[in-house]
C-alpha cells in the first residue's frame, strides 16, 4: 500500500487554502448582511406625524331604546246572566260585533246589541221602549228588518226576531227570552266574560256576565331613574300592537314610591296614543306592549367619525379635506361615534387625525391655516 492511501492524511496544501478562503469569504457575507440590518433602514423620526384620512360612505344613525309601554283599561259590567243553566259554550271574545254569540246556555245563545239601556224584561208583540228600539235597530244592522226603529214591537218586528232565531238554529218564537240579549255601550269592542261563564258552569241567573271597556285608555312609559335620563323630552315613542304602529310623544311624568318614573304618553295631538283603534286591545285592564323610544332621530346621508368634524370660533362645524382644504359641513345626526353631515359628497377623504397642517395625531384642533391661530374645540356631535 502506497502512502496516498494511508488513513489520516492531511490534505494537501492547496486544498487547506482554498478552504480557508470559503470561511473567510462567509464571515464577510455574514458581517455585510448584518451591517444591512443594522444600519441600511433609517429609524421613523418619533416626532413625525402622519396623515390619517377617511372615505366618506354613506350611513344611517339613530338610537332607540326597546322598553314596555303599559296600557290601562278601566272595565265595567255591562250584563248579568239572565239564563238559569248549563253553559254549553264560550265564544272568543277579543272583538265583538253586532249580533255575535257570546256564550250559550243550554245550548241557548246570548247575543250582544248595541245600547246603554239593560235588557231588563222578556220582549214580545205588544211592548213598546227604548230597549225595543234598541233589538229594532239591531235588527236592521244585520239585515232583518227595513224601516226605522220606533220601538214599538209590532208584527214586522216578530217576524224579523224568526228570522234571526232560524239563522241562528233556534226555534222560531218570535220572541227574546230575558237573558239572550246584551247590551254593550260601543260595537266593535273587545269584552271580557265574567268569571262564572266558563264551560259546564251550573248558573242560577244573576252572575255578572259580560264586562265592556269604559273608553278611558291610558298608556304610560314606566322605566327606572337611571333610564329616564337616557330619554330626552321631545322623545317620540312607537308602540307596537299586532300590525300596527302608534306614535307617542311624552306627556307629564310622576315618581314612584319604588324609584321608577312614569311618563303619561299621548298621541302627538294630545289625544289617546290608539286613536280609533282601542277597539283592537286585548280585553285586560292592564295590557304591556312594546315600545321603541327614539333617542336619536334616524338620519341617513355621508358620514365621517365623530372626530373629523370640528368647530371654528363662529361655532360653524368643518372637517380638514385630504388635499389640505377646510369644508363647512352641518351635523345632521350622530350615534356610535359616527356623525352624518351635509356638505360632502360620498367618496371624498377628510382627515380625522395626522397631518401637515398642524393636526395633531391625538385628533386634537388643527391651526387655522387663514391666521395662524389655532381652532376651537371638538364639535360636540357625539351621540
Amino acid at each position: 500500500m502506497t502512502d496516498s492511501h494511508r488513513p489520516g492524511r492531511r490534505l494537501p496544501r492547496v486544498s487547506r487554502w482554498i478552504a480557508g478562503t470559503v470561511v473567510v469569504l462567509a464571515l464577510a457575507g455574514a458581517a455585510y448582511w448584518a451591517g444591512r440590518v443594522t444600519v441600511g433602514s433609517p429609524v421613523a423620526d418619533p416626532g413625525e406625524v402622519r396623515t390619517v384620512t377617511y372615505d366618506v360612505v354613506e350611513a344611517t344613525v339613530g338610537r332607540a331604546l326597546s322598553l314596555n309601554v303599559t296600557v290601562e283599561q278601566p272595565f265595567v259590567v255591562v250584563g248579568y246572566n239572565g239564563l238559569p243553566g248549563t253553559v254549553t259554550s264560550v265564544a272568543d271574545t277579543g272583538e265583538v260585533d253586532e249580533g255575535d254569540v257570546l256564550y250559550t246556555v243550554d245550548t241557548v245563545p246570548v247575543r250582544a246589541v248595541t245600547g246603554t239601556v239593560p235588557f231588563w224584561r222578556p220582549l214580545g208583540p205588544g211592548d213598546d221602549g227604548d230597549d225595543v228600539a234598541q233589538l229594532q235597530r239591531a235588527l236592521m244592522d244585520l239585515g232583518y228588518l227595513a224601516g226605522e226603529a220606533d220601538g214599538r214591537f209590532g208584527s214586522g218586528t216578530a217576524e224579523a226576531v224568526r228570522a234571526w232565531q232560524r239563522d241562528l238554529g233556534m226555534e222560531p218564537t218570535g220572541t227574546v227570552r230575558l237573558g239572550e240579549v246584551v247590551a254593550v255601550p260601543v260595537l266593535p269592542a273587545r269584552l271580557k266574560l265574567g268569571e262564572a261563564i266558563v264551560p259546564a258552569a251550573r248558573l242560577a241567573g244573576g252572575e255578572p256576565a259580560v264586562y265592556a271597556p269604559t273608553g278611558e285608555v291610558s298608556f304610560a312609559l314606566v322605566v327606572s331613574d337611571s333610564q329616564a335620563g337616557l330619554i330626552p323630552p321631545d322623545a317620540t315613542v312607537t308602540v307596537e300592537h299586532e300590525d300596527r304602529r302608534w306614535t307617542a310623544v311624552l306627556g307629564e311624568s310622576e315618581f314612584g314610591e319604588d324609584g321608577s318614573v312614569r311618563f303619561a304618553l299621548t298621541a302627538p295631538d294630545g289625544g289617546v296614543v290608539c286613536g280609533d283603534e282601542c277597539a283592537s286591545l286585548p280585553a285586560e285592564e292592564r295590557v304591556s306592549l312594546r315600545g321603541q323610544v327614539t333617542i336619536v332621530p334616524e338620519v341617513t346621508g355621508p358620514s365621517v367619525p365623530v372626530g373629523a368634524v370640528r368647530t371654528g370660533p363662529d361655532g360653524q362645524a368643518w372637517v380638514l379635506m385630504a388635499d389640505g382644504t377646510r369644508r363647512t359641513v352641518t351635523v345632521l345626526g350622530s350615534s356610535g361615534g359616527v356623525a352624518v353631515v351635509s356638505g360632502l359628497t360620498v367618496g371624498e377623504r377628510v382627515v380625522v387625525t395626522g397631518g401637515a397642517d398642524g393636526v395633531p395625531a391625538d385628533g386634537g384642533p388643527p391651526e387655522d391655516p387663514t391666521d395662524g391661530s389655532p381652532a376651537e374645540g371638538d364639535a360636540g356631535a357625539g351621540g
